[in-house]
């Protein structure tokens, strides 16, 4: 099941999609993600507004279309925020600003679906190797000195993160909600 996140129309579908595929919905994991760097003095408006609606709204539009199923099956979110969410990196536009609004509409989420038997976190990842930050990683150098700057010698791989985001679903995570956990 596939569709556009940035418009108002493909979450709700592919939630409906899945409900109807599989007979309900156990979990949540909003994804998807986008950057485009920049900025903020000379931003572009479509950019702003194309990543609030990728990394933000989206989140909030699943949520609102799973809720029904997530609270029948007393299911979890997990959205993926950012390190860019709580720690301010300049030229990165709109992206930190939006994955700070993941990890406060998450909270939000927890507070107003808690009651419903729905938990709602945020991983914030550091670096991590993806086909976004490919190009990065590329250069030989740039991956080395990457590698260097982590504790474990290591860049993250999204295997790293799909670990995190699976306790969170799971049972043993059974009392957090609301948490931004970062994963670095």
């Amino acid at each position: 099941l596939s569709g556009d996140m940035g418009t108002a129309e493909a979450p709700g579908r592919v939630v409906a999609d899945a409900v109807a595929r599989f007979g309900g919905l156990d979990g949540l994991v909003s994804n998807a993600g986008i950057n485009r760097p920049g900025p903020l003095v000379s931003y572009p408006l479509a950019d702003w507004d194309q990543m609030f609606a990728v990394n933000v709204r989206a989140t909030w539009l699943l949520a609102k279309a799973a809720h029904p199923a997530l609270k029948a099956a007393g299911g979890a979110i997990v959205a993926v925020a950012s390190m860019s969410g709580s720690n301010a990196h300049a030229n990165l536009g709109a992206y930190g600003p939006s994955k700070a609004a993941v990890i406060m509409l998450c909270q939000v989420l927890a507070q107003e679906f808690g009651r419903d038997g729905i938990r709602a976190n945020t991983v914030s990842p550091g670096m991590v190797r993806t086909g976004m930050t490919a190009q990065v990683y590329a250069d030989r150098e740039v991956a080395a000195a990457r590698d260097a700057l982590v504790p474990l010698g290591r860049v993250a791989t999204p295997e790293d993160m799909a670990d995190v985001i699976a306790f969170l679903l799971g049972p043993d995570a059974r009392y957090v909600n609301g948490h931004d956990l970062v994963v670095d």
